[in-house]
């Protein structure tokens, strides 16, 4: 008759057979209940990718008056100062039909020294050296084919001096009308004034191109003078009081015989 297929078989005592059974089907029992707890563990934790998810769903279906949007911090901007270019430099004198000479006049009145300005420039170098004097440059006023005044009869009216002239910027020099009188061939002083009225101030180098440009000769106006008057205090009158009763043997009147005296009156 076979043996029972539980009963074990070999050189070694029973004892030992069932033991290693029983580690075996303990080990068996241990790895089971660990997947039991892993995969339940697994099933109920969340899903950090899942929980994202669930934000950015809840947060998209938001009404936009819920949402409130964090402010932007506006960076603030420096200012950037343009720089200009700086200027040209001379590099020769310039030449006399180059020069342009635009006559300003900012005011003008009769009996008195004029001043012009005189803005230079050149037309093709960038920048120059010019000498300015009454024999590269003329100055002229007129009131239409009337002659009033000129520099060659005053030459001294444009003082000498050495100007750099560039193309890009105006280089001033000032010429005096002397008296806004009229000029003649000795630069006299006692001419004639120039009337109020409109007048063309014409100026050009030598061997350029002139300019012409009109302004008015105006009365100065006089100036008229204030005076405040600080009243004076009016003197309060003074009534003597004199005694109504005459002093012993004054009288201020004579009495004629039986006149009694009796009061005195003011002289």
């Amino acid at each position: 008759m076979p043996s029972p297929p539980l009963k074990p078989r070999g050189p070694l005592p029973p004892r030992v057979y069932w033991t290693r059974r029983l580690v075996l089907l303990a080990m068996a029992l241990v790895l089971v209940i660990g997947v039991a707890k892993l995969l339940g563990s697994s099933s109920d934790a969340s899903d950090p990718s899942s929980e994202e998810k669930a934000v950015t769903a809840g947060a998209s279906t938001t009404s936009p008056a819920t949402q409130t949007a964090a402010p932007r911090v506006k960076k603030k901007r420096k200012k950037q100062t343009p720089t200009e270019p700086p200027l040209a430099e001379p590099t020769g004198p310039c030449a006399n039909s180059d020069i342009v000479a635009t006559p300003v006049v900012a005011e003008a009145y009769g009996d008195t020294d004029v001043a012009i300005t005189l803005n230079l420039r050149a037309l093709e170098t960038p920048a120059c050296t010019w000498t300015v004097s009454a024999e590269t440059l003329t100055v002229s006023i007129t009131s239409g084919d009337d002659f009033i005044w000129g520099s060659r009869h005053c030459p001294t009216s444009i003082p000498v001096q050495d100007v750099v002239v560039r193309q890009a910027v105006d280089a001033p020099v000032q010429v005096v009308w002397p008296g806004a009188r009229r000029s003649d061939e000795d630069c006299s002083t006692n001419t004639d004034w120039a009337l109020p009225g409109f007048y063309h101030v014409e100026a050009a180098a030598l061997g350029g191109e002139p300019t012409d440009v009109q302004f008015e000769l105006v009365v100065r106006p006089s100036e008229v003078i204030t005076k405040t008057v600080t009243p004076k205090p009016r003197p309060q009158s003074k009534k003597s009081a004199r005694d109504t009763t005459p002093a012993p043997g004054e009288s201020d009147t004579a009495h004629t015989p039986g006149e009694q005296g009796g009061g005195n009156s003011e002289g």
